[in-house]
């Protein structure tokens, strides 16, 4: 799949997140030499980079973190809880962000009668996942092992409206 057919899904996935959280697009690799100075993975988490093609006006854009697994679930609402803290390469200034105190998965706990269960991505819960866009650096991410990351690209709408003064 070309770079240009990628970025187009990206924007796609902003209007159908339906879409996006079924069948997400894989972003491109990233080159080694790009990602060295972030440090590796400890034992038990892993490292995602995500690469993201430049825009006209990036300042207009955010990159929402979608973190969680796919598990088999019921009809009740699901989620993780954990914190995304974003720390300094030393000697760099780069951020990078990492998934920290994931607990869970809690859960509603309506009765379900009748209904099958399926398969879902369950995400964490919690603040600091809308990023902001930068096409210059790649978007480093530390999770626990088997926690996927995806992301969805928000833009600025056009259309600015006047406060009201009382």
């Amino acid at each position: 799949m070309t770079f240009a057919i990628r970025a187009a899904l990206a924007a796609l996935c902003v209007t159908t997140a339906a879409a996006c959280v079924a069948a997400p697009a894989s972003a491109p690799a990233v080159p080694a030499e790009s990602i060295k100075m972030f440090p590796q993975a400890a034992a038990g988490q892993q490292r995602v980079v995500i690469a993201l093609p430049a825009l006209e006006n990036e300042g207009d854009a955010r990159v929402e973190l979608m973190i969680g697994k796919t598990l088999q679930t019921d009809c009740n609402q699901q989620w993780f809880g954990g914190e995304l803290t974003a720390e300094d390469v030393k000697g760099w200034g780069y951020t990078y962000y990492r998934l920290t105190d994931v607990k869970g998965p809690a859960s509603t706990l309506m009765a379900c009668p009748g209904q099958a269960p399926q398969q879902r991505f369950v995400q964490v819960r919690g603040d600091g996942q809308l990023l902001r866009y930068n096409s210059r650096l790649p978007l480093v991410v530390y999770v626990p092992d088997g926690f996927d990351v995806r992301y969805r690209v928000w833009h600025a709408s056009k259309d600015v409206q006047q406060a009201a003064k009382q």
